[in-house]
């Protein structure tokens, strides 16, 4: 398997405060949402988060031999972010780089993937979760559209690991209820419904797979929603680190940067688990945490959540709004 030898977040400066939002509404609504300032974008926010990692790894930016990323709000259909990171972050040359989309567990299968090019080629490889939720003022989800940024650095081995990646399980079921179109809010359907056909059904055959016998005792749990992330942890007893009620829905990002929160306080020798459900089926991955945990060379996630301003309804909506790419232009 492969071991964690860095972990970093990157969370924005403004929140809006979601009963502001509500209030909007007619309704009511508890915590906050992040929201990105109008020059910070999927790309800038990895390579923050990234930074963090990096800063806590053992190794240099150019010797990263794989840079994946998970994302489920890629405004693009054809750019990608993993090759834009690895050239900011100057791991450039014979580097192979991934996108993952299309589902929140595109962060546990990420890091499957990347644990694979890691054990199979004996070199470092990054993996970072980004997204930026659309708001649509039309949508019940508005309030808690987020955004943020979480990466971990994988090795072979390291000589004061932070944890070591220890099982990975799938399971695909195809039940597909919450959806989303490029740049638009997404749809849900029945939440009971979806949190037994859907979460019921997929999370506890890829949490047992993950785990192969061993207990957790913390995890990290993504869903579209908190009534979907219980659900997939009603089958095992473990207490749930989460940055939702400070950042609000923060997609395929939500996995690393939870787990990179949890890193940050985890005692040595826990056994903790990443469950990402997402449309199709869920995915899991256990690890146990080692001497590196608590680590302090880089900006931690806590810091994120603790500087913060407060901005506007108004503000919200307009952050979030495409901006249209003009390519590159000459002289």
């Amino acid at each position: 398997m492969a071991v964690i030898d860095g972990h970093g977040g990157y969370v924005p400066l403004y929140r809006v405060d979601r009963s502001d939002v509500a209030a909007q509404h007619g309704g009511r609504g508890r915590g906050e949402s992040a929201v990105p300032a109008r020059d910070e974008n999927h790309v800038t926010m990895a390579c923050e988060a990234a930074a963090n990692a990096l800063a806590r790894s053992g190794i240099e930016r150019q010797e990263l031999e794989a840079v994946l990323t998970a994302s489920v709000s890629d405004p693009f259909a054809e750019h990608g972010i993993a090759p834009h990171v690895a050239y900011r972050l100057g791991a450039t040359g014979d580097v192979r780089t991934e996108d993952l989309r299309g589902s929140r567990r595109a962060a546990t299968d990420a890091l499957a993937s990347a644990q694979e090019f890691v054990a199979a080629n004996d070199a470092p490889a990054l993996v970072v979760g980004v997204d930026v939720l659309p708001a649509d003022p039309e949508a019940d989800d508005v309030a808690e559209a987020g955004a943020g940024a979480g990466a971990v650095v994988l090795r072979p081995d390291a000589e004061s690991p932070a944890a070591e990646l220890t099982g990975v399980g799938e399971a695909t079921t195809g039940f597909v209820e919450h959806h989303r179109r490029h740049g638009e809010a997404a749809e849900s359907g029945d939440a009971k419904f979806e949190s037994q056909h859907g979460v019921g059904e997929a999370a506890p055959p890829a949490i047992e797979r993950a785990l192969d016998g061993a207990e957790p005792t913390k995890a990290v749990a993504v869903a579209p929603n908190d009534r979907h992330a219980g659900a997939a942890l009603s089958d095992v007893e473990v207490e749930q680190v989460s940055t939702r009620d400070r950042v609000g829905d923060a997609g395929a990002a939500a996995a690393l940067l939870d787990l990179a929160h949890m890193l940050e306080s985890a005692d040595v020798g826990e056994t903790a688990l990443v469950v990402a459900y997402g449309a199709g089926g869920a995915g899991a991955v256990a690890l146990e945490t080692a001497d590196g945990v608590g680590t302090a060379d880089a900006k931690s996630v806590a810091t994120y959540l603790d500087a913060s301003e407060q901005t506007t309804y108004a503000k919200h909506l307009e952050y979030r709004e495409p901006v249209e790419y003009e390519g590159v232009k000459t002289p």
